[in-house]
This record gives C-alpha cells, sequence and structure tokens, in this order.
C-alpha cells in the first residue's frame, strides 16, 4: 500500500519541464518559420503595381489572384522564395531540434506518432502549439504589412488558376512531395545510421532545409507548395482563404504516414541489424543514446531528437 502507482507516460510528459520547454520551442520555431518564409511572398506583393493586379487597390473583399503576379512574377521572385522557405527551415531546426526535435509540421508529427517516436499526447500538444504559432506570424505579419498581405493573401496556398491545376493534380503533388520530404527527415534523423562517418546530427537540418527549398522550386507554380499543414493554417485563417483548404492537410498527412511506414518496413529495420552487428564487432563501444543527436534517447520518454 506504501508504494506509489507508477505514472502513466502521459502525465510523466506534463510533469517534465524538458517537455514545457518542447512546447514553447514548437511555438516559437513555428512562428520564425511561417513569418520568415510568407513575409517573402508578402513583401514582393507590396508594390502598388502588383496590389493592383491581385485586385488590392481600393478592393475591400479581399479578392486575390494566387499565386499570380506575387507569386510568379520572375524566375528570380521564385527562387527567393523557395530560399526563403527551404533556409528559414533549416536555422529554426537548428535552434529548436534539442528541445523538441524541432518538427515544425502536424504532418511530420503525425508520422511521428504513427512510428511510436512520441507518445500521442505529445503529438497534439505539438500540433496546437504548431497552429497558434502559425497564426501568431501571420497576424504579426498582417499588422506589419497590411498592402502586401492583403495582395498576396497572406500568402496562403491555392491551386494557381493560371495553369489550370485541378483538385486531384493538386493533392497528387501534396503527397508525393511530402512523402519525399518526410521520407528525407526519417532518413536524416534515423539514430542507428549515427555509427556513420557522416556527421548525420549536424547535417540534418541542413538536408531536410535543401528538400523542402527544392520541393518549392517545384511546387510554386502548383499551389504555393505546402507540405506543412501549420504553413497553410496561419495565412488562410489570417487571409480568410480557405478554397480547397482541405488538400493542404489531407495531402501532407497522407504524404507523411506512407513515409513512416515505407522507412520503417523497408530501411529502418535494416539500419537496427546494422548498427548491432557494428555493436558487435567494436565489442559494444558504440552507445546509440550518447551517439544520437544531442544525445538524447529519441525512443524513450525524453523529449525527441529528431528534427521536423
Amino acid at each position: 500500500m506504501g508504494s506509489k502507482l507508477p505514472i502513466t507516460l502521459l502525465e510523466k510528459d506534463f510533469r517534465l519541464p524538458e517537455f514545457l520547454r518542447a512546447l514553447l520551442a514548437e511555438l516559437i520555431g513555428t512562428a520564425f518559420f511561417i513569418f520568415f518564409s510568407t513575409a517573402t511572398v508578402t513583401s514582393g506583393c507590396h508594390t502598388k503595381d502588383v496590389a493592383n493586379q491581385s485586385g488590392n487597390a481600393g478592393d475591400t473583399t479581399l479578392t486575390n489572384v494566387v499565386p499570380g503576379s506575387c507569386f510568379l512574377s520572375s524566375t528570380t521572385a521564385l527562387l527567393n522564395i523557395a530560399l526563403a522557405f527551404g533556409f528559414s527551415l533549416f536555422v529554426v531546426i537548428y535552434f529548436t531540434a534539442s528541445f523538441s526535435g524541432g518538427h515544425i509540421n502536424p504532418a511530420v508529427t503525425i508520422a511521428f506518432v504513427a512510428s511510436n517516436k512520441v507518445s500521442v499526447l505529445r503529438g497534439a500538444c505539438y500540433i496546437i502549439m504548431q497552429l497558434g504559432g502559425a497564426a501568431v506570424a501571420s497576424g504579426v505579419l498582417k499588422g506589419l504589412d497590411p498592402t502586401g498581405f492583403k495582395a498576396a493573401a497572406g500568402a496562403a496556398n491555392q491551386l494557381n488558376p493560371s495553369t489550370g491545376v485541378a483538385p486531384g493534380e493538386g493533392i497528387g503533388y501534396e503527397i508525393v512531395m511530402s512523402f519525399a520530404f518526410i521520407f528525407v527527415i526519417f532518413a536524416a534523423t534515423d539514430s542507428t545510421r549515427m555509427t556513420s562517418a557522416v556527421p548525420l546530427p549536424i547535417l540534418a537540418p541542413f538536408s531536410i532545409g535543401m528538400t523542402l527549398f527544392v520541393a518549392h522550386l517545384i511546387m510554386i507554380p502548383i499551389d504555393g507548395c505546402c507540405l506543412n499543414p501549420a504553413r497553410s493554417f496561419g495565412p488562410a485563417v489570417l487571409s480568410r482563404t480557405f478554397h480547397q483548404y482541405w488538400i493542404f492537410w489531407v495531402g501532407p498527412i497522407v504524404g507523411g504516414l506512407a513515409a513512416a511506414i515505407i522507412y520503417g518496413l523497408a530501411f529502418r529495420e535494416f539500419n537496427i541489424r546494422k548498427s548491432n552487428r557494428n555493436d558487435q564487432a567494436t565489442d559494444g563501444d558504440w552507445n546509440p543514446v550518447s551517439s544520437s543527436p544531442a544525445g538524447v534517447d529519441i525512443e524513450g520518454g525524453k523529449p525527441p531528437t529528431h528534427v521536423p
């Protein structure tokens, strides 16, 4: 009778100061990412000419042509936007990874929950923080640059009418590119690969950011490139742009779950077996916990160390 009942994983999460820091990291990290990246879009729509083309000047109905002139005014504009998204994610992952794992993306969090790397409670709390951070970022951006924000519809994701992209094509692109993006995340943050001579923990944020950069080069003309429901959520809420909004939730989540399943079945088990063989060959000198990013056990109750 005197023994204490075991603390469940859910209770333990809430009692750890690290958990609260992880939530704050997801909130701030997502806010930074959304602000840095979407500001590149809205600032390009700030001029009077572009604003007129986008239905901004004298228009109180928030009628916009998106992507239109703002997103695709030149190859340079497309490249600038893609670079902003890629490098913003790189920077944000770098400073949040040791606190929360640097998910910054509900689709990534759901994929890691499905892979049993994150508890359901932690995942749900992360997603709430991510959506909150995205809304805060878009709200701040709208306050700082109302003209550009309105002209660009807050940089909300929409199918590009000028290219005649159908909803089926849009969700197809989102699924395929989200699969590729989150597959890279699984590979770049797999602790069983840390026996490699390549400094994977250092390269992981960069490789993930560059994958997002390439995805934007491909998909900006399609739908502005989402791959992240939080990236779509903040701009959509603040600009009230919800046309075919479901695409930007369903596509990334389906693609992420597919990546989790395929990587887990085809690659992670192979890496575990390879890691075990290396352990035996080195008389057990290698420690998968101390060799993982930030030296934390990603399979246990401590904050996960995978980045988004």
